[in-house]
């Protein structure tokens, strides 16, 4: 059986429980919640049980912890509406230090971020568990990838998933969807003419303001990032090959293409196969892009840097 901790119980963590349970793949579930109010939601989901075969609940099992194949880290202080996700930086920072920093796991673990701000968790994940860089993940800006998926699809005839769209740099305020890499049925989208520069320009607006619409009657965004992270599990599980923007620490190459002195974790086009993640390198993006990139770059890299 594959050994899963998610860490949290919160709308991410539990919407992404259920999930795992549903999952093709034989799994122990272990879920990290020291909140005495979760206690009733535990067992609420404990009572299905029989009905997923090939399953395993166990809850606050430090041994499965130190022992799992994968951990989702959920936890944290949740944004507030109409504020930035770097406002909870410092809260999620010390709670991502209490969590990681004095564990000794037992194998190498694949931690899968998605607390927020996402970008920021993810390095510090990395600094405080000294995992290899190519085992801390963060979703990252897959979730914006996929909403500026939806966007296209509803303005225009086309299906969701007719779409491969990729926005790449902070999963917040800077990022960067970049149409120079987009693609509709295997051609870029600059050159398909359904498009206007005025259609392109609206589904970026309603991409980058999406999190902040659900927040009017939400409070915060659960569904979509759940359903990411568990696609993330099966891509890593998976033969076939996928190429994603995740949030990744930068190589030589992102260093010098995003001006950067030092490395950061930041959305990047990343290759995943059988279990092993590159980050890939072979883009061209326009200037206009590269240049919103590089800005998205020195917002995350000055609050990395300096906490």
């Amino acid at each position: 059986m594959i050994d899963i901790t998610v860490i949290g119980f919160g709308n991410v963590g539990s919407s992404l429980c259920l999930l795992l349970l549903n999952n093709k793949h034989p799994l122990r579930l272990n879920v990290m919640e020291p909140d005495k109010q979760a206690e009733g939601a535990f067992l609420d989901l404990a009572h299905g049980m029989p009905l997923y075969p090939g399953k395993e609940l166990h809850v606050n099992n430090e041994d499965l912890f130190l022992n799992a194949d994968f951990i989702f880290f959920t936890a944290g202080v949740p944004n507030l509406h109409g504020g930035s996700r770097l406002s909870t930086a410092k809260q999620n920072i010390q709670l991502s230090k209490d969590i990681f920093e004095h564990r000794t796991f037992s194998k190498i673990p694949y931690v899968i971020v998605i607390t927020n701000p996402v970008d920021i968790i993810s390095h510090s994940v990395y600094q405080f568990s000294g995992l290899p860089s190519d085992h801390v993940i963060g979703t990252g800006t897959f979730l914006d990838s996929v909403r500026l998926n939806y966007y296209l699809s509803t303005l225009s005839n086309y299906k969701a998933n007719d779409f491969d769209a990729f926005v790449l740099g902070e999963h917040g305020s800077s990022q960067v969807p970049a149409f120079s890499m987009t693609k509709l049925k295997g051609q870029s989208i600059l050159d398909n003419s359904a498009f206007s520069t005025q259609d392109l320009e609206l589904a970026k607006k309603l991409t980058k303001t999406a999190a902040y619409q659900i927040r009017e009657t939400q409070p915060g965004t659960t569904y979509g990032v759940s359903k990411c992270a568990e696609v993330l599990l099966d891509y890593l599980l998976g033969t076939e090959e996928h190429l994603l923007a995740l949030s990744m620490l930068t190589n030589e190459h992102y260093r010098k293409l995003l001006n950067l002195d030092h490395d950061i974790y930041i959305g990047m086009p990343v290759k995943l196969k059988k279990g092993n993640i590159e980050v890939y390198n072979e883009i061209n993006l326009s200037v206009e892009e590269r240049e919103a990139y590089c800005k998205s770059a020195a917002i995350l890299a000055e609050i990395i840097l300096n906490d």
